[in-house]
């Protein structure tokens, strides 16, 4: 780290090379200038009634921000909450003291209406006890007030102190609404560091808005694939009550490190957004109810080198508050910040790495939460260390739930190694935990070291980081006037102390195609960057300050996707940063290897040969022939419903359509997709090469199980399966939808579009069949002609409707090539023309338009 120190200015104006120092007695003052880089203007010390609105606007550079600031820190006190918007770059507010008055929404913000700040700072400021005003008072509401807004990019909230909050609303709102209007992929990486948050009462769940009622919220539902990277990092927190959540991630790549909770009745909750780092943070719950470690939802955060101790669940909250909670939430996890239809729900926890943390005489150590969902979170849990003193009155098994069969509904889909535990029972049969009873634990002021046999490489590296304390409050923590308890002192330590800063822009999932991307290092630091893959290149290799690094891709040829990695690392001599950059990159489409069969709207040389269910006459845009015509939305599908469930069994005896390739195939892909509903359907796909009955068909798909699922949920995207067979005839049987637990959810199957990829197994001449039968006029009036250009025989034609209703059947002498229709009688529109030659069936849509 490196310090700057703000020395105290004379109150005289001065000018230095166009830089001015401005001294004023009236905060309203403020607003009468427009000021340059490295302007100081000094609001006098004294007390300010005053309860406007006051705009700190200005435009610095990094080397010469613009400061508004007390005469002495802590010598202006505002009595009657007096409110500010910040506005511009780099400019600074320091050493003001909010004592009392009323609040109000957006107390403090980052803008000025529209003018978002960058790189600006508030510091060594204090808000103590502001009140709602008797007017702005709701029955049955808990007023929402925020006391600190943060827009914009690149801000900072560094050694204030925020004390005695009683209503609801965060206490420092990190709001991206407009950075996700802007570019969601962009780094945000504002910094939350060294702060002091005391007593933030607890509101009455009863009341309105007490559910936002967070000490830090990050995020928004909305905003939850935003690229934030937002730094929070040794700030201490104690009675930060407010509501469960005492910090609430709700967005990309943030980073929480080296903070202290003390007494706080709730968790560091991962409530929306992936890709979070939760690293060495002390949680001391001092035996007080409804304190709790740390809460995880979506995927891909890091947790690691944390000390949980004397954590106690509240029988009311239990499910919410333990050492470490696991919700098995089902909504897409990980969301591109790219994506579009985000949802405010518990997202699925995926590729989590939960590793060597101390959980020390806490309530449910490792507790599995169904209340959203039993969806299995998957990752990896190792080298944790459970820990209880003999007679602990907290004592748990490692291992419960909200329901007895938690664990077991949910928890073994996580990779479990090397953890260890001691004085307590397991709480369930898995492996990669031992009870190890040759740890020792020796006291180190109020946390404790371990030692002895099994506990070596287990738990929590802190490194250098303490827990935070009282006496610390003023002397590096918070604001340097100001002591624990809100009373002045006059011997702070008002240095502030700027963090390391390194931090990465991402990068949307990338194409197969070879590309090149700009990312955005942001860092007051130096740095080095390597690629670890071979398929990645960067231009840059190191760098001191922010830099634009331009990351190249190769193309990727095979199917599957890739992820690779860029690494970040600190210049030694500071905090050790290192940051990682994931870079996805798609696999090749799987339709660009392979020759698509039925390349036509109406199936081309495919056509339908037989269904299980006849057509709903009052839903014509429900049946088989519509799996063909090339519209893949919910409007245009087949639907089927199963009968009951069979017995013995979790299925029915399925619905299904008999497709006819036209000639012997060898396929090596089928893809079809379905209505975009929230469960997977199940299927199986049948083919044949000799005849439809049923003792002609194989089973392909699944290749193992009798029930294969689609991936692709809540989208009309295309499910897409490899496959090495030959066929002339595909049999797709559906059997509804059905829950990860194999439970059917819905009787009925739907299929909007199906595709099948592959060559032909016959001559020349024979694939050609459907290019050398000719129809016409087009579009057809009153008589449809149709003609055998080559020497192949005609032996039926038959006309269909849209909606499946054969209209018109027509028997063919096989001698013949030539035939015609009368079509006179059929209304105007789409029709389906299935003419059987040589054994071979050629599909062709026409458009029938008779002029009256």
């Amino acid at each position: 780290m490196y310090k700057i120190i703000f020395l105290l200015l004379l109150l005289f104006s001065v000018s230095v090379i166009g830089q001015t120092t401005y001294n004023i007695t009236d905060p309203e003052d403020l607003e009468n200038q427009t000021y340059i880089p490295g302007d100081i203007i000094i609001l006098a010390d004294g007390t300010y009634n005053t309860d406007a609105r006051i705009n700190f606007v200005g435009n610095g550079t990094v080397s010469e921000p613009i400061t508004f600031r007390s005469e002495t820190p802590g010598g202006v006190v505002f009595t009657g909450g007096l409110k500010m918007d910040i506005g511009g770059d780099y400019v600074i507010v320091d050493g003001f003291h909010w004592q009392g008055g009323f609040g109000a929404s957006n107390f403090i913000q980052f803008r000025d209406g529209t003018d978002y700040a960058n790189y600006s700072t508030i510091q060594n400021c204090a808000i103590n006890g502001l009140q709602v005003h008797a007017d702005d008072q709701e029955a049955g509401t808990s007023v929402k007030h925020r006391w600190i807004v943060l827009y914009g990019t690149y801000n900072n909230v560094t050694n204030c102190s925020f004390m005695n909050k009683t209503n609801a609303g965060a206490t420092v709102l990190v709001e991206l609404s407009y950075n996700a209007d802007a570019n969601r992929c962009a780094t945000v990486g504002h910094t939350i560091s060294n702060n002091y948050f005391y007593k933030y009462e607890k509101i009455d769940t009863a009341l309105t808005n007490a559910g936002d009622s967070e000490t830090i919220r990050i995020g928004s539902s909305n905003t939850q694939n935003v690229n934030a990277n937002v730094t929070v990092t040794n700030n201490y927190f104690v009675e930060a009550d407010g509501e469960n959540e005492i910090i609430t991630n709700k967005s990309k790549n943030n980073i929480y490190t080296n903070n202290t909770f003390r007494r706080c009745r709730g968790s560091l909750v991962l409530r929306h957004g992936s890709d979070a780092i939760v690293d060495r943070n002390y949680f001391l719950g001092e035996d007080v109810e409804g304190t709790g470690g740390i809460r995880i939802s979506d995927s891909n955060h890091s947790i690691t080198n944390n000390y949980i101790q004397d954590c106690i669940t509240e029988n009311s909250q239990a499910k919410w508050n333990n050492g470490i909670t696991f919700i098995g939430g089902g909504d897409n996890a990980a969301v591109d910040c790219n994506a579009s239809g985000l949802t405010n729900g518990y997202q699925k926890v995926e590729g989590i790495t939960l590793s060597r943390n101390s959980i020390v005489n806490t309530n449910a150590p490792l507790f599995y939460n169904e209340d959203k969902g039993s969806t299995d979170p998957t990752g990896t849990v190792s080298d944790n260390l459970i820990y209880f003193t003999s007679g602990n009155s907290n004592l748990t098994d490692v291992i419960s739930g909200d329901s007895p069969n938690a664990f077991t509904n949910m928890g073994t889909g996580l990779t479990y190694t090397g953890n260890v535990f001691t004085g307590t029972m397991l709480g369930a049969t898995t492996t990669g935990f031992s009870e190890e009873l040759g740890i020792n634990a020796t006291a180190d002021g109020e946390i404790f070291t371990f030692s002895g046999n099994g506990s070596s490489d287990k738990g929590a590296d802190m490194g250098s980081y303490i827990p935070a304390t009282d006496d610390m409050v003023g002397y590096g923590v918070g604001a340097c006037f100001l002591d624990n308890l809100g009373a002045s002192i006059n011997d702070g330590d008002c240095t502030i102390v700027v963090v390391d800063n390194l931090t990465v822009s991402t990068l949307p999932t990338l194409t197969s195609e070879a590309s090149s991307n700009d990312v955005t290092v942001n860092a007051n630091i130096s740095w080095t960057a390597v690629s670890n893959d071979a398929w990645i290149s960067i231009n840059t290799n190191s760098g001191t300050g922010n830099a634009t690094v331009l990351v190249s891709v190769a193309e990727n040829t095979g199917t599957n996707s890739r992820v690779g990695t860029v690494t970040f690392t600190q210049d030694p001599g500071g905090d050790d940063i290192v940051r990682t950059l994931n870079v996805t990159q798609e696999g090749a489409d799987l339709t660009s290897l392979f020759d698509l069969i039925n390349d036509t709207a109406g199936g081309g040389p495919v056509s339908i040969h037989s269904w299980s269910t006849e057509f709903n006459p009052s839903k014509p845009e429900e049946n088989v022939y519509k799996t063909l015509d090339k519209i893949n939305t919910n409007s245009s599908i087949w639907a089927a419903q199963d009968g009951a469930v069979l017995g013995g069994d979790y299925k029915g005896d399925g619905e299904y359509i008999i497709y006819d390739l036209g000639e012997e195939y060898d396929l090596d892909l089928i893809q079809f997709s379905t209505t975009d509903k929230s469960d997977p359907f199940g299927y199986q796909v049948w083919i044949s090469t000799t005849g439809t009955d049923p003792e002609d068909f194989i089973m392909i798909l699944p290749i193992s199980g009798d029930l294969l699922l689609t991936t692709k949920t809540g989208t009309n995207d295309f499910n897409q399966y490899e496959i090495t067979e030959t066929a002339r005839y595909v049999k797709m049987i559906g059997f509804g939808r059905f829950n990860p637990a194999n439970n059917r959810t819905s009787e009925w199957s739907t299929i909007s579009e199906i595709e099948f990829y592959g060559s032909s197994t016959l001559s020349v001449s024979e694939f050609d069949l459907q290019n050398k039968i000719l129809f016409y006029p087009v579009p057809t009036s009153d008589i449809l002609n149709i003609k055998s250009i080559s020497n192949s025989s005609l032996d039926k034609v038959q006309v269909y409707t849209l909606d499946g209703r054969k209209v018109i059947e027509k028997q063919l002498h096989n001698t013949t090539n030539k035939t015609s229709l009368d079509t006179s009688s059929l209304v105007n529109g789409a029709y389906i023309v299935n003419l059987s030659s040589d054994n071979q069936v050629v599909s062709k849509m026409i458009v029938i338009s008779n002029l009256d």
